[in-house]
């Protein structure tokens, strides 16, 4: 199974960095606005997919037959991505914040403004569901009972609070 949750965690961050480059091209009009919009309603629909496919995960039985427990190991590449992802979340929130305070003294006005907010919201947004992935693949297999997990339902309301902040900001 977890052969099966981390090739899960894989595809869905790779899908994430697809559908937020397009979404991207979608804002800055590269691609017609019904592929921003599809590709919004494919990344919410693959987040509550690869949601419910790890929180289901966690209640499989992993024990083998013979009555052993084995300790799960991480792959190591779940916390390289982590920690580049959360970089990157670390400067679009800044670079978003100086955006929204230079649109506040009107510094920055007008249509590029907007084109470069909404970017930006997109990047923080896909790096938000990969640190989200990454830490849930990693604090699952952890042994260490200091170290908790983010409850589903927080991740459930984030995600849904992000997909309304990027449908506020592409204008669907």
């Amino acid at each position: 199974m977890k052969a099966i949750q981390d090739g899960i965690s894989f595809f869905f961050i790779a899908i994430v960095f697809v559908l937020s480059a397009i979404s991207i091209f979608g804002v800055w009009e590269i691609f017609d606005g019904d592929v921003i919009y599809k590709s919004f309603l494919t990344l919410g629909l693959l987040s509550v997919i690869s949601i419910i496919i790890m929180i289901a995960g966690r209640f499989i039985d992993n024990k083998p037959a013979d009555g052993l427990i084995v300790p799960a190991v991480v792959n190591p590449a779940f916390g390289s991505i982590r920690r580049i992802m959360l970089g990157a979340l670390i400067v679009s929130a800044a670079v978003l914040a100086l955006l929204g305070v230079s649109a506040i003294w009107e510094v920055m006005k007008g249509e590029v403004l907007w084109k470069a907010v909404g970017s930006i919201g997109i990047i923080c947004f896909a790096s938000f569901l990969v640190v989200m992935t990454c830490r849930e693949r990693e604090m699952t297999l952890s042994d260490d009972p200091h170290k908790k997990n983010v409850s589903l339902g927080t991740v459930i309301v984030l995600v849904i609070v992000g997909l309304w902040l990027l449908s506020m900001f592409s204008g669907f």
